[in-house]
C-alpha cells in the first residue's frame, strides 16, 4: 500500500509546491487549518490542508490567485481559485465562508453547489 501511495503523493507534493508558486493570494485570518468534509472523520485522505492561500488534499490543490473581501463580513470572501487534480488544471471562483466560531468553511459555486469543510480538532 505504502509503495502505491508514494509516487501519488510525490506528484500532489509537486502540484501543490507549482501551486504555491504562483504567488497565491492569502486568506484574511482564521481561514488556515486542517478541515475534513461535513460528516467525514478528519483524518487520512478526506483532510484538507490551508495554509498561505492553497488547499491541499490527497487528490487536488487549490490556489487562491484573486480575492475580493466582503466589506461587511470578514469571514467571507469572493475567490478566484486555480485548482490541479487528476492530471488538470482549471480555474473556477466560489464564494468562501468562516463561520462565526471558526469551525465550517463553505464554498458557494456559481452553479448553485455548494461544498461543506469542518475544522479538525
Amino acid at each position: 500500500m505504502q509503495s502505491v501511495l508514494r509516487p501519488f503523493l510525490a506528484s500532489l507534493l509537486a502540484a501543490s509546491a507549482a501551486l504555491a508558486e504562483t504567488g497565491a493570494v492569502l486568506l484574511p485570518d482564521g481561514f488556515d487549518g486542517a478541515y475534513a468534509p461535513d460528516g467525514a472523520v478528519c483524518e487520512g485522505l478526506s483532510v484538507i490542508t490551508i495554509a498561505e492561500g492553497v488547499m491541499v488534499g490527497a487528490e487536488f490543490a487549490i490556489s487562491v490567485t484573486d480575492l475580493i473581501e466582503d466589506p461587511v463580513n470578514p469571514r467571507k470572501v469572493e475567490a478566484t481559485l486555480l485548482n490541479s487534480g487528476g492530471g488538470a488544471e482549471w480555474t473556477d471562483s466560489a464564494v468562501l465562508e468562516l463561520s462565526e466560531d471558526g469551525t465550517r468553511l463553505t464554498f458557494d459555486y456559481p452553479d448553485g453547489s455548494q461544498v461543506v469543510w469542518l475544522r479538525c480538532a
